[in-house]
């Protein structure tokens, strides 16, 4: 019987270790091959800015020269990683690291992170960042009141309060220490009475230069100022005096008085008292106007009596219109551009017409002054539904409307027969 020997796999194997090496580098490499063709190492820079945060900063310290808010980070990744990234910009990172710092000037390194992979830091833009920290202060200052300008005149100011009238400045100590108020600034040019307004605050040094870096908290107050008439000094309206009538068919549509109020100053505070609450105008005369009128005039004053101020006349404005009235007429209707051999019937032959304007007009119309007609340019044979138009001949008027807004025109052949409803003969141009 013939003896079967047995041969051992591993040691084939290892005999043939080599190829077998070869065999599984060239199958990597035609994988790694693949791969990258499907998705291949893209060079980019991170859509988008990366924001730099700060870790481990003492709670005491600030910044005199803070570091920049953001960083520029270049990468390699496959593609199928960049779109990670792009829909998930937060998966790259960038820290400072201030664990154990303490106030002084630093350079220190931008720690970039990519949370996804594979993916290669190229490049950070920039890689150190140069700080500059102090100790935090913070110093309890009084609010002071800047006004600017000066209330009307015969007015002053009584008092103003601020709420609140103290206030926060925190920031580093060397700039903290540059602050010597916190000024809000305040117009009161012109004022006649009592208000209150908001102003915001601004810490300033000793030659009122405003000092940046430094928070002032709360960052705004309110002023409520009190406002009084000085003594011998009184605001009154005008009123504009007038005498006489427009030209009859005419009204007074409107009065006006520019400045509607002056201020009034006499050294007897009595004469000042006993004036009534408007002082009028010289009179201006209205008798037969047809027009508007804008004059300047000069106040009415009694005697010991000032205007304050050097502009001593107001400018009147006073409209006059013709008074408006309306008037319905009947009118024939006139037929226009008819084709020869053809008559026209009208139902109705006739139109109220409601005609507007200036009384005195109005009051000299007749018929003859209003047009109404129909154009019949193009029609031929038949029965049909037409709006008829108009025209005034007068100037001012307008017609509002008319009654009925469209007629009946029938259109046959003029056989010589009399109409029972004749044409209008008259057909003047519009």
């Amino acid at each position: 019987m013939q003896k079967i020997s047995l041969v051992n796999p591993f040691q084939a194997l290892w005999r043939n270790r080599e190829t077998l090496l070869l065999a599984i580098l060239l199958s990597m490499a035609v994988w790694v091959s693949a791969v990258f063709a499907n998705d291949p190492n893209v060079d980019d820079v991170v859509s988008g800015e990366v924001t730099l945060e700060q870790i481990g900063l003492a709670e005491n310290l600030v910044f005199l020269d803070a570091p920049p808010d953001s960083v520029s980070v270049r990468l390699r990744a496959p593609q199928s990683v960049w779109q990670k990234i792009n829909d998930n910009p937060e998966l790259v990172k960038a820290t400072v690291n201030f664990s154990g710092v303490e106030a002084g000037s630093y350079t220190l390194e931008v720690n970039v992170t990519v949370q996804t992979s594979p993916a290669q830091i190229l490049e950070v833009l920039p890689e150190t960042v140069t700080v500059s920290l102090e100790n935090e202060v913070v110093e309890d200052m009084r609010v002071d009141l800047v006004r600017v300008g000066e209330p009307a005149a015969g007015f002053q100011v009584d008092a103003f309060s601020l709420t609140p009238d103290t206030v926060s400045v925190s920031g580093p100590e060397s700039r903290v220490g540059l602050v010597t108020q916190v000024v809000g600034t305040l117009s009161i040019a012109g004022v006649r009475e009592d208000f209150t307004d908001q102003v915001t605050l601004v810490p300033v040094d000793e030659n009122n230069r405003q000092i940046s870096g430094v928070t002032v908290s709360p960052s705004v107050s309110e002023v409520r100022m009190q406002i009084s008439q000085i003594g011998g000094y009184r605001d009154v309206a005008v009123r504009v005096e007038t005498i006489g009538q427009p030209l009859s068919g005419y009204r007074v549509t409107s009065v006006a008085v520019e400045p509607p109020t002056v201020t009034l100053y006499s050294e007897n505070e009595e004469i000042i008292a006993g004036i009534q609450g408007f002082v009028s105008t010289l009179p201006i005369d209205l008798t037969d106007q047809t027009e508007d009128i804008e004059v300047s005039l000069g106040l009415d004053l009694p005697d010991e009596v000032l205007r304050v101020g050097d502009e001593q006349t107001v400018l009147v404005s006073i409209g006059i219109a013709p008074i408006v009235t309306s008037l319905t007429l009947t009118v024939p209707i006139s037929v226009l551009d008819l084709a020869p051999g053809f008559r026209a019937d009208l139902s109705p032959d006739t139109v109220d017409v409601i005609i507007t304007g200036p009384e005195p007009v109005i009051q000299n119309l007749t018929t003859e002054d209003v047009v109404v007609y129909v154009s019949l340019d193009g029609f031929g044979e038949g029965s049909f539904l037409v709006e008829p138009e108009f025209e005034v001949l007068l100037e001012q008027l307008n017609i509002d409307s008319i009654n009925p807004d469209t007629i009946e025109v029938i259109i046959s052949v003029d056989d010589g027969t009399v109409s029972p409803t004749p044409t209008p003969t008259n057909t003047p141009s519009p």
